[in-house]
C-alpha cells in the first residue's frame, strides 16, 4: 500500500527530472550546433560566413588543380636543419614525415652510396599526374548537412575543423608502365609493405610545401603538417588556417566602409581576425566500380587482400629478418579506410537528412559527452566518423526514429554501447561450442593470472559484432549481399577442400573472421572492409562501457536515490554529463611514467623471452602500437582483478579550460599549433627556433603529448580495486596443466614464480607479493600498510615492466614509482625490515591507531563490567567503582579512534605501557588526550535541576577515580593497567591506561531531555543545549560516519591527516575544524561525481583540494550522505533552508555551509554543526586560493614525469616568503615551546632519508619528536621508573595553543590569528577591517579607545587604539614568544597644522606609543 502511494510521487519526479535535463541539453544545443554545411542554403540561421567557407574551400580547390606534375620521391620529404654544424649527410636522414615502405629504406640506403656504387633499380621514384587528377571533395560532418559540427566552446576550445578529402588516381589495368600519358598514381602493389602510405605522406608533403609559398598565403594562409590522421601514425594530415589579416576578404569586389569607422571598424576588425575554421586535407585514392563488382570496394586492391587474417605488410622484406608473417588486420583497415571517404560521407548524409534535426543534436551530444572524456579524437579513442557511424547504425538497425528527441538517443546510445558484448567478457558458458566456462583456469581466489590464450581464440568467437546495415535493408540482408563475403566464403571452401587442419578452425564467415583476427571491437561498413572500431583497444572499450553505465545511472539517479551504486548528487546530471572535466589527469587513482627508450622494440622475434606476450603485432600496428599495446595487455595479465582499469595517456586530453593558442596574434605560420586536443601542428614555413626535428630513418612513429613536452614519454593511468589489490598470493595453474604453468612461469619469471604447497595440498607455481624487494636503493622503499593503496600493484608493475619490457642495459626499475606517492610520507612511515615492536609503532601510523584502538576497547570493557550493580544489603547496589548507575556505554569520540589524527599517540612507559628500550621519555604529553564518553543507564537517579545535574556529573567523575584508585589498591583484575596521574575537572577526567592518556566526559540524556522541555528557554539554556547536543550527539554521530568511511576506504584516513597537514602548514590551524575537514574527505570518497571514488592518497588528496576551490561556497552548500539518509524531499528543504539563510545577496549564513545527516534540529531545520562559525569568509577565501595554486601545482607535478617522484611538491605545504608579509603582526615563539620543528611553515626538510640503516620519513621524524615531548619536560628513562615520584606527568601540554586560543577569545574581535598546530613557531595576526573605524564614545565600550584628534565627525570622536591591543596580546603572549614584527603599522600619527594626516611612515613600537596603560 505504501508503494502505491509513492508511486505517483516518483512518476511527477521523474517527470520533473526529465523535462529539466531535456531543458538544460536545449540550451547547450543552442549555444553549441555550428549550422554549417557544403550545401550551401539548406540549413536554418546558417552562420554568415558560411559563403566565406565555401569560396575558401573553392579557392583550395582551384590551386591544387594548378599543381603541375613531377616525380616524387623520399627525396621530397627531406628536412633541412637550421644547425648549419650538421653536415649534408646528417640534414639528409631526417625527414618531414615516417617512411615505412621496403623501397623507400632501399631508396634512403642507396642514396648513401657512393656516385658510382648507387643503383637507379633502387630508387622510389612515383609519377605525380598533376593537380588537374587529383579529385578535392567535402568529406565527413562539413558534408553531411553539418551534422556533428560544434562551435570551438563545445569543441573542447579547438577551432571547428572542416575535412577536405585529395583523392588520388588509381592506376588503369590497361595503363603501360612506360606511356606518356599515365595519370594514375596508385597501383600494383602499392598495398604491400607500407608503400601506399609513404606515396600519399611524400605527395601531402608536396601539396604542403606549394601550399606554403609566399604567392599562396593571401588565399590559403597557414600550412600546418600533422603526423596522424584519426590515430593513425602511418598518415599524415594537412592543416590550413585561413589568413588573418583583416584587408583579405574572399569576395573579389571590395566592401564599403560604414560612418564612423574608428568605433565601428575596428570591432569588425577584430571579428575578423579570429579563427572561425580551419580546413584539414586528408589523402585517399578514387576508384570507379561496377555496382556489384568487389572492385567497387577494394579498388586497385585484390579484394582477397583485404580479408583481416591476410598480411600485406611482410616485415621480413623490409629488414630481412627470417620470421612468419602473421595476419595484418590493422594494416588492411587502414588501407581501406582511404578508399571510403566518399561513401562514409554518404552514408552520414542519408541518416542526417532522414532524421533531420534529432540526428544533429544527438550526435552533438554524444561529441561534448566524448571530449569531457578524453574519448575523441586521439589514439585509442572514437574518430568522428566512429562515432557518427555509430550512431546512424541505430537509425538504420531500427533501434532508434526520427520522431525521438536528442536527450531519447542519447540514452539508447548510452544503452546500446553500454550492454553491447563487444570484447567476449559476458559469461559465455551457456553458448554452444564455446570453450570459457565455469572450469576455465582460474584457480583461486587469489590468482591474478588469466588465460588469456582461450580468449584471443575461440572465446572471442561469440562476442558482439556488428555490420551497418545499406538503407532501406536490414543487417542480416546487408550480410548476405555483401560481395565481399560472399567472396569470403568461397575462399573458405577452397581452403577446407585444400588444408588438412580442422574445418572448425576456420572462421566460416567473415564477420566471425573480423572478431578472431582481431582484439578490438567489430564494427564493419555495408561493404565489410572497414572496421570502424578497429583503433580502439580492449581497455578503451571497458572503460567506455562503464562511462557509458555510469551515465545512464545519471540520467536515472531519482529512481535509485537511496542505492549504493546510484550516481552522486553533489552535481547535478546535466552538469556530470556534459560540463565536468573527466580527462585522463583527473580520471585515475595513480599514473606511471616510463622513458620509451628504455623499452625494447619489438622485432617480432617469438623465441624472445622478453616478448611472449607481445610485439607478434608490430607489423600490423607499428612498433609504437605495438608497445602501448603490450604494455596494456601484459600488465591486465598481471594484475588481474587489483585494477579496474588501465589505460596510456593518448592525446585528446588536454587543458579544455584553457585558452586556445590560436588567439596569438603571431605569425602563426611559423608556429607549432597545440590545442587541447594535443595534437601538435608542425608549421611548414619552419622558423630558426623551430621544435620540429622530423624523423630518422630508424626512428618509429609516436605521439608528441603537451603533458610530457617530451615525444618519448609513455604514461599510464590506473584505477585501483581497493577490494583486491593488497592480495599477496598469485596461485598458479595446477601442476598437469603444462602449457598455462608455462605461460605462468613465463609472466612473472622463473625467481618470482615458485613451487609452493598450499593448505589444500596442492603443490602449484605461486608468487608471493610480502617478501623483501631484491633491490635495496633508498628510492625504492614501501610504506606501511601501502599494500591497501596500493603499493602491490605498483611492485607488479616494476616487475613486469623489468622482465618483459626494459632493455637489459636499462635502470628503468628503481624509479618506476607511482607518481606523487611520496606524499604519504607526511603521514606515514617506511617499512623497514627487521624494526622492534618500538621501532613499528612508530613508523606505521595505522599500527598506531590500531594499538589505541585495541586499548579503548579493554577499557570499555572494563568500565562496563565493574559499573555493574551488585546487591549490596536489601535496598542497595553498588558497582565495584563505586558507581550509584550502570555504565550502558563507552562512545569514542577521538580522530585517533577513526583513524584521522595526524600524530596519534605512542605507548607511554609512565601510563602502564611496557616498553623497553628508550633513554628518553617526555615528562609532558603533547598530543591531545583520546576522548571518550561515558553513557550510564536509563534513571530516575539523575537531579531534576541543570545546575544539580552538573554538580552530579563532577560527583560522578570524582567517583570514577575514586573507584579505579581503589581497585588498585585492592589489585583487582584489569586495573594494573591503569597508571600516571588522575586529573579530575568539573567536565572531565584525564587518566592514564594502556600507556595511553584518556579524556573521559559523561553524557546525560536527562540533561538535554530536561532543556528541552522548557517552555520558554533562556539564551543561557538555548546555548548550554546547543553545545551539549554538538558535544555528545552528533560528535559521537559523527564519529560513526566517519569511522565507516575510513574502514571502507583505506586512503580516506591519510587523506584526512595530509589535509590536516596542508592546513596546518599554511597556519591556518583552528580556523577550520578538524570534523568539518573529515566531512570534506568523506565527501569525496563518498559522492565522488562526476568521478571514481579515489582508492591512493595522493588522488584522494587532489580530489579534497578541487572540491575546496572549486565548490560554489556562496550559491550551493554541500550535502553529504554516505548511506542515503538524506531523502530527495530533505535535499530540497536544505536548498530552500540555505537560500533563506544566504538571503538576496548571499551575504549571510555560514560561509562553508556543510551539511550530513546529523545537522536535523528538533525544531526541523538543517545548519550545520561543524562550520556554523568557523572558517569565516576571509578565511575561506584565502584557502579556496591556496587550494587552487596547491591543486594546479601538484597537477605541473604529476604531469612533469620522473621529477614528480622527488620531492618538489613538499612547497606546498610551507608559505612563502611573501605570504608571511602579507600579515600585519608576526609573533615568534621560543623554541623551548616547540616540540617538532620538522613542521614548521617556513622551512623544512620533507624527504626521505636513511639513517643508520633506518628509513626515516618526515611522520617518522615527527613521532620520534613528539615521544620525547619538550625538552624542558624529558625525563631519563630508568628500569624500575615509577610513577610515585614527585615529578608529575602532564597530559595534553600545549603552551603556544593555550595562548592562541586566549588571543582569539580575548581578541578575536579585532584580529585574525594564525598559527601552525604541529610547528607553532610562529604567531601571525591579520587585523579585521573594521577594527579601526571611528566609533561614538562609551564608558562601557571604552577598552582599547582613543580619541581622535584630527577631522572629528559626529559619532565618531574615538578609534581602536592598535598600540594598546598589540600591548595586550603581548601580555598574553608573554611567556612564549621572543620577538615580534609589525609590518602594517596602524597607530594614530602626528597631524600637520593644516588639519591633515601626516605622511605614513613606519617606526619601532615603544611604551610611548601605547596609553599610560603598563604590562
Amino acid at each position: 500500500m505504501e508503494d502505491d502511494l509513492q508511486q505517483p510521487s516518483t512518476a511527477t519526479e521523474e517527470l520533473y527530472h526529465t523535462n529539466l535535463l531535456r531543458l538544460q541539453a536545449a540550451q547547450l544545443l543552442s549555444e553549441s550546433i555550428l549550422p554549417l554545411s557544403s550545401h550551401i542554403g539548406t540549413l536554418e540561421n546558417e552562420v554568415k560566413w558560411a559563403k566565406d567557407v565555401w569560396q575558401y574551400i573553392d579557392n583550395i580547390k582551384r590551386i591544387l588543380s594548378s599543381l603541375k606534375g613531377t616525380v616524387l620521391s623520399p627525396d621530397d620529404v627531406t628536412l633541412q636543419s637550421h644547425d648549419k654544424k650538421e653536415s649534408s649527410q646528417q640534414q639528409s636522414q631526417r625527414f618531414w614525415v615516417k617512411l615505412h615502405s621496403d623501397k623507400a629504406k632501399k631508396h634512403l640506403d642507396n642514396m648513401l652510396k657512393d656516385e658510382s656504387s648507387k643503383d637507379r633499380n633502387h630508387r622510389f621514384d612515383f609519377e605525380f599526374p598533376g593537380g588537374d587528377h587529383l579529385k578535392v571533395t567535402p568529406i565527413g560532418s562539413y558534408a553531411a548537412n553539418g551534422a556533428g559540427l560544434t562551435t570551438s566552446v563545445a569543441n573542447a576550445n579547438v577551432v571547428p575543423t572542416l575535412d577536405l578529402a585529395v583523392l588520388m588516381p588509381v592506376k588503369s589495368k590497361f595503363e603501360e608502365e612506360d606511356a606518356d600519358d599515365k595519370v594514375g598514381m596508385i597501383g600494383g602493389k602499392d598495398y604491400l609493405n607500407g608503400r601506399y602510405f609513404d606515396k600519399r605522406n611524400i605527395l601531402a608533403v608536396y601539396i604542403a610545401k606549394f601550399l606554403s609559398q609566399k604567392k599562396q598565403r593571401k588565399i590559403v594562409g597557414s600550412v600546418h603538417l600533422v603526423h596522424e590522421l584519426d590515430g593513425d601514425y602511418r598518415k599524415v594530415s594537412l592543416i590550413l588556417t585561413p589568413p588573418l589579416s583583416s584587408d583579405t576578404s574572399y569576395d573579389k569586389q571590395p566592401k564599403k566602409k560604414s560612418k564612423g569607422e574608428d568605433g565601428s571598424a575596428n570591432k569588425k576588425n577584430k571579428k575578423k581576425n579570429k579563427i572561425r575554421f580551419r580546413v584539414r586535407l586528408v589523402f585517399g585514392v578514387q576508384f570507379d566500380g561496377a555496382r556489384n563488382s568487389p572492385d567497387n570496394n577494394t579498388g586497385w586492391i585484390p579484394p582477397a587482400r583485404l580479408f583481416p587474417d591476410r598480411c600485406n605488410n611482410k616485415v621480413a622484406e623490409i629488414d630481412g629478418q627470417e620470421t612468419t608473417n602473421g595476419a595484418t588486420p590493422t594494416y588492411n583497415n587502414s588501407l581501406a579506410g582511404d578508399m571510403h571517404f566518399a561513401s562514409n560521407t554518404e552514408i552520414l548524409y542519408s541518416v542526417a537528412h532522414g532524421a533531420q534535426k534529432a540526428f544533429t543534436e544527438s550526435w552533438t551530444l554524444l561529441k561534448i559527452w566524448c571530449l569531457q572524456r578524453g574519448f575523441l579524437r586521439g589514439r585509442d579513442t572514437f574518430t568522428e566518423t566512429s562515432l557518427g557511424m555509430s550512431l546512424a547504425y541505430l537509425y538504420r538497425s531500427k533501434m532508434v526514429s526520427s520522431r525521438m528527441d536528442s536527450i531519447q538517443v542519447f540514452t539508447v546510445w548510452m544503452k546500446f554501447m553500454g550492454d553491447q558484448d563487444w570484447l567476449g567478457d559476458k559469461e559465455p558458458s551457456k553458448k554452444k561450442g564455446s570453450e570459457v566456462n565455469d572450469t576455465t583456469i582460474r584457480h583461486s581466489a587469489h590468482g591474478g593470472y588469466q588465460d588469456l590464450d582461450i580468449r584471443s581464440t575461440r572465446g572471442k568467437k561469440y562476442r558482439a559484432g556488428i555490420v551497418m546495415p545499406d538503407e532501406l535493408s536490414t543487417e542480416k540482408q546487408t550480410i548476405l549481399n555483401c560481395i565481399q563475403n560472399r567472396l569470403y566464403a568461397s575462399d573458405v571452401k577452397k581452403q577446407s577442400s585444400t588444408t588438412t587442419d580442422k574445418s572448425e578452425d576456420i572462421p566460416k564467415t567473415l564477420l566471425e573472421s573480423f572478431k578472431l583476427s582481431t582484439d578490438s571491437p567489430v564494427f564493419l561498413d555495408p561493404s565489410m572492409t572497414i572496421n570502424y572500431f578497429g583503433n580502439m583497444s580492449p581497455s578503451f572499450i571497458r572503460e567506455l562501457q562503464n562511462e557509458a553505465k555510469k551515465a545512464l545511472e545519471c540520467i536515472h539517479f531519482h529512481r535509485d536515490n537511496n542505492s549504493e551504486e546510484a550516481s552522486a548528487h553533489r552535481v547535478d546530471p546535466f552538469r556530470q554529463l556534459f560540463l565536468e572535466n573527466i580527462r585522463f589527469w583527473n580520471r585515475y587513482d595513480a599514473y606511471l611514467c616510463l622513458d620509451l627508450n628504455d623499452i625494447a622494440i619489438p622485432y617480432l622475434d617469438n623465441t624472445n623471452a622478453n616478448r611472449r606476450f607481445w610485439g607478434y603485432d608490430a607489423q600490423d600496428r607499428g612498433c609504437y602500437e605495438s608497445i602501448a599495446n603490450g604494455l596494456v595487455k601484459v600488465l591486465n595479465m598481471a594484475l588481474g582483478n587489483r585494477t579496474h582499469s588501465l589505460r596510456l595517456l593518448t592525446s585528446g586530453n588536454g587543458d579544455t579550460k584553457g585558452p586556445s593558442s590560436t588567439t596569438t596574434l603571431g605569425d602563426i605560420g611559423t608556429t607549432t599549433i597545440l590545442e587541447s586536443d594535443e595534437i601538435p601542428m608542425i608549421p611548414i614555413r619552419q622558423s630558426g627556433d623551430s621544435a620540429n626535428l622530423g624523423y630518422g630513418k630508424n626512428d618509429i612513429c609516436r605521439p608528441f603529448l603537451q603533458a610530457s613536452g617530451k615525444m618519448e614519454m609513455l604514461y599510464i593511468g590506473l584505477q585501483i580495486n581497493r577490494d583486491a589489490c593488497h592480495k599477496l598470493v598469485d596461485r598458479g595453474p595446477p601442476a598437469n596443466d603444462t602449457k598455462a604453468t608455462s605461460d605462468f612461469v613465463a609472466l612473472w619469471g622463473q625467481r618470482k614464480a615458485q613451487l609452493r604447497r598450499f593448505k589444500d595440498g596442492a603443490i602449484v607455481h605461486a608468487v608471493v607479493w610480502n617478501e623483501p624487494e631484491e633491490n635495496k636503493a633508498i628510492s625504492n622503499f614501501l610504506y606501511e600498510s601501502g599494500d591497501k593503496v596500493g603499493d602491490i600493484v605498483e611492485r607488479i608493475i616494476q616487475h613486469i615492466l623489468w622482465g618483459h619490457f626494459v632493455k637489459s642495459d636499462s635502470q628503468l626499475s628503481p624509479n618506476v614509482k607511482f607518481q606523487l606517492r611520496n606524499l604519504v610520507s607526511l603521514v606515514e612511515g617506511a617499512k623497514n625490515i627487521n624494526a622492534d615492536t618500538k621501532v613499528a609503532m612508530i613508523d606505521s601510523a595505522e599500527g598506531a591507531h590500531k594499538s589505541i584502538a585495541s586499548a579503548y576497547e579493554k577499557l570499555a570493557t572494563f568500565f562496563k563490567k565493574n559499573s555493574e550493580l551488585e546487591p549490596v544489603g536489601l535496598n542497595e547496589s553498588i558497582s565495584k567503582l563505586g558507581l550509584p548507575l550502570s555504565i550502558d556505554r563507552v562512545e569514542p569520540l577521538s580522530p585517533a579512534l577513526r583513524y584521522t589524527a595526524c600524530f596519534p599517540q605512542l605507548p607511554h612507559p609512565l601510563l602502564g605501557a611496557n616498553v623497553a628500550g628508550s633513554k628518553k621519555i617526555a615528562g609532558a604529553i603533547s598530543n591531545d588526550p583520546i576522548l571518550i564518553q561515558i553513557r550510564f543507564e536509563g534513571s530516575s537517579k539523575w537531579p531534576n535541576d541543570i545546575s544539580a545535574m552538573g554538580a552530579a556529573k563532577c560527583a560522578m567523575l570524582m567517583q570514577i577515580a575514586e573507584g579505579i584508585e581503589a581497585m588498585k589498591a585492592k589489585r583487582e583484575p584489569g586495573s594494573e593497567v591503569f597508571d600516571g596521574p588522575m586529573n579530575v575537572s568539573p567536565t572531565f577526567i584525564d587518566f592514564g591506561y594502556g600507556g595511553y592518556c584518556w579524556r573521559a566526559i559523561i553524557r546525560a540524556d536527562q540533561e538535554m531531555k530536561m532543556l528541552r522541555t522548557l517552555h520558554n528557554p533562556s539564551p543561557e539554556a538555548t546555548a548550554l543545549l546547543q553545545a551539549l547536543t554538538k558535544n555528545h550527539v552528533k560528535k559521537s554521530l559523527h564519529h560513526f560516519i566517519v569511522h565507516g568511511v575510513t574502514s571502507k576506504y583505506p586512503a580516506a584516513g591519510y587523506v584526512v591527516r595530509l589535509l590536516n597537514r596542508w592546513i596546518a602548514g599554511h597556519m591556518l590551524s583552528g580556523q577550520i575544524s578538524h570534523e568539518a575537514v573529515e566531512l570534506l574527505v568523506v565527501s569525496v570518497f563518498t559522492d565522488p561525481s562526476p568521478f571514481d571514488t579515489p582508492n591512493t592518497v595522493s588522488s584522494g588528496f587532489l580530489r579534497c583540494l578541487q572540491l575546496i576551490a572549486e565548490h560554489d561556497w556562496l550559491k550551493k552548500p554541500l550535502i553529504i550522505d554516505p548511506e542515503g539518509h538524506i531523502h530527495t524531499d530533505d535535499r530540497c528543504t536544505i536548498l530552500s533552508q540555505f537560500e533563506e539563510m544566504r538571503g538576496v545577496n548571499f551575504h549571510h549564513g555560514p560561509s562553508m555551509f556543510i551539511i550530513s545527516p546529523i545537522d536535523r534540529n528538533d525544531d526541523g531545520l538543517w545548519r550545520p554543526s561543524f562550520t556554523q562559525n568557523l572558517p569565516e569568509k576571509v578565511v575561506l577565501g584565502r584557502l579556496r586560493a591556496l587550494a587552487k595554486r596547491s591543486h594546479q601545482y601538484l597537477m605541473n607535478c604529476l604531469k612533469s614525469g620522473k621529477d614528480s617522484n622527488s620531492f618538489k611538491w613538499s612547497s606546498i605545504f610551507l608559505e612563502s616568503p611573501d605570504s608571511f608579509k602579507s600579515y600585519c603582526a608576526l609573533f615568534r615563539v621560543d623554541q623551548d615551546n616547540i616540540v617538532d620543528s620538522t613542521c614548521s611553515s617556513s622551512s623544512s626538510d620533507l624527504g626521505v632519508h636513511e639513517v643508520d640503516g633506518i628509513l626515516k620519513t618526515p611522520y617518522r621524524r615527527s613521532m620520534e619528536k613528539l615521544s620525547l615531548g619538550l625538552k624542558a619536560f624529558k625525563r631519563t628513562a630508568y628500569k624500575n621508573l615509577n610513577t610515585s615520584s614527585s615529578e608529575a606527568l602532564l597530559y595534553g601540554f600545549k603552551p603556544v595553543d593555550e595562548a592562541v586560543a586566549t588571543l582569539r577569545s580575548h581578541f578575536g574581535q579585532y584580529a585574525l590569528f594564525f598559527f601552525n598546530e604541529h610547528c607553532p613557531d610562529m604567531i601571525a595576526m591579520l587585523w579585521r577591517p573594521k577594527t579601526f573605524e571611528r566609533l561614538p564614545f562609551s564608558a562601557m565600550q571604552a577598552e582599547f579607545c582613543t580619541p581622535t584628534d584630527y577631522q572629528w565627525e559626529e559619532n565618531a570622536l574615538v578609534t581602536k587604539n592598535s598600540n594598546d591591543i598589540l600591548r595586550a596580546i603581548r601580555c598574553v603572549l608573554r611567556h612564549v614568544i621572543v620577538d615580534f614584527k609589525v609590518l602594517d603599522d596602524r597607530s594614530i600619527k602626528d597631524t600637520v597644522t593644516t588639519g591633515e594626516t601626516a605622511p605614513k611612515a613606519k617606526r619601532k613600537l615603544s611604551d610611548d606609543d601605547s596609553s599610560d596603560d603598563s604590562d
